[in-house]
């Protein structure tokens, strides 16, 4: 449902121009090149794609501006008087609105704002005793708990390998494969899509959990015949700096790509 991406929608009405504060439920990409130092928020989608009225007339969003990772400001100054009641809805998708990990925003319609700046919602234990026995049953309800919630996300529609032959080493030892641009911190494991090819059978690539030690726990894709792709959906648990751990057959292969489909929270 698009209206689990948003936490909240707020307004306030200041003397002659209306500010919308959109708070979404995860981090979201606020920059087209996010390692960037000194930082530079310059990812917005087009203004026309926010739709907000006041007291049921449409008014325009001037300005956007991200308050934080969380939390997006639009601004209308087709507003002079306080209005009773606005809605927001979003006309996307559009790639500058997203995720962190590049899963672009559904289009929603008309939501209503609440009045007021936004505020954090008090957590559940500050009124009922977290695992105690007036804990709130909450099977038969829908949205996020503030417990983990062990969900898929699906990346979305990547145009290229993650990595490639070339970036990778393969000597029988196992290396370091760093995530942490693609995959959320929230993550606990990621879906790759493998595809390797070698000029002999039973070469290996293997993937696994940094800090651990054996094999058992692994998966990998190993070649059967000579000169003939093989490929595979894997799952790897990742680390909480979202490192996996890959090992590769001591030979010169023909090709190995990678891609994140996907991860698990």
């Amino acid at each position: 449902m698009p209206y689990a991406y948003v936490q909240q929608i707020n307004h306030v009405f200041d003397t002659d121009h209306l500010k919308v504060y959109v708070t979404f439920r995860h981090q979201m990409q606020r920059s087209e090149i996010p390692q960037a130092s000194p930082p530079v928020y310059d990812w917005y989608p087009s203004l026309d794609l926010w739709l907000i009225e006041a007291d049921e007339v449409p008014v325009v969003a001037v300005a956007s501006e991200w308050l934080d990772e969380f939390t997006l400001l639009l601004t209308s100054d087709e507003v002079l008087i306080e209005p009773t009641g606005v809605t927001l809805a979003y006309d996307g998708p559009d790639e500058k609105l997203c995720y962190r990990w590049g899963k672009q925003i559904e289009p929603w319609g008309p939501r209503a704002s609440y009045a007021g700046y936004p505020t954090t919602p008090a957590p559940h234990n500050s009124t009922h005793e977290n695992g105690g026995a007036d804990e709130i049953n909450i099977a038969s309800l829908s949205g996020l708990a503030a417990d983990t919630q062990h969900s898929y996300v699906d990346r979305g529609d990547p145009a290229a390998w993650d990595y490639q032959l070339a970036n990778l080493t393969t000597d029988g030892a196992w290396h370091d494969l760093d995530l942490h641009t693609l995959v959320p911190a929230e993550a606990v494991a990621v879906k790759l899509l493998v595809r390797i090819l070698d000029n002999a059978a039973s070469s290996v690539i293997t993937f696994r959990k940094k800090g651990n030690v054996n094999t058992y726990n692994a998966a990998f894709v190993r070649t059967q015949v000579a000169n003939i792709n093989i490929e595979g959906d894997l799952l790897a648990s990742c680390s909480t700096d979202r490192i996996i751990q890959y090992l590769a057959t001591n030979t010169v292969f023909t090709g190995i790509y990678i891609l994140v489909r996907g991860w698990f929270f």
